[in-house]
């Protein structure tokens, strides 16, 4: 009789408590960490700054002071060259393999400028960020144009090259390309 008295007792209390709690809102109360403190802003640019183009600008015109800018010079012009020709004659399998040779050694030049450590991320950026820039003034940039009407005529593709420096010619070209060849498409065309 004494544990039906004293189990009867625990549910009332329970039964209690647990009304009083919900008339609360089933309120719960967690400590707060001792070092807390309010966030802060980590963005720091708004809406219409330019700060990041005007240092971008600011890094191409120390590339094209750097002395070793003017090395690359002739590797800009042998891509340009090999990008022309093959735009001009895609057939020739000659004017391909001197385009595939010319990207990679200017994508070589590319990739070795963006070499960094991923574990040092702020270096890495500011690593990549330098190498656009060298590889974005404007002789860079009609080379690059070039390459783009090359890999966008078809016969030539990101798969010619090897894979570390697929990336590189990707984004150099700014195309994949097509291992389609043009040629093919217009004898194709006129047989019939």
């Amino acid at each position: 009789m004494t544990r039906f008295i004293l189990y009867t007792c625990m549910a009332f209390v329970t039964a209690f408590v647990g009304v009083f709690w919900a008339a609360r809102g089933f309120p719960t109360h967690f400590p707060s960490p001792v070092s807390s403190r309010p966030l802060e802003r980590t963005v720091s640019t708004t809406f219409g700054d330019n700060s990041s183009e005007k240092k971008r600008e600011e890094l191409v015109q120390q590339q094209l002071q750097d002395p070793d800018n003017a090395k690359r010079n002739p590797l800009r012009a042998d891509t340009l060259q090999a990008a022309t020709g093959f735009a001009l004659s895609p057939c020739n399998k000659t004017m391909k393999a001197d385009l595939v040779a010319a990207t990679r050694a200017y994508a070589a030049g590319f990739q070795e400028l963006r070499k960094c450590n991923p574990m040092f991320q702020k270096k890495c950026d500011l690593v990549e960020d330098k190498a656009t820039a060298a590889y974005g003034t404007p002789f860079d940039l009609r080379v690059q144009k070039a390459l783009h009407e090359a890999f966008e005529i078809g016969g030539v593709s990101y798969a010619d090259f090897p894979p570390e420096l697929q990336m590189s010619v990707m984004s150099l070209a700014n195309s994949r390309g097509n291992p389609v060849s043009a040629c093919g498409n217009t004898a194709e065309r006129v047989r019939p």
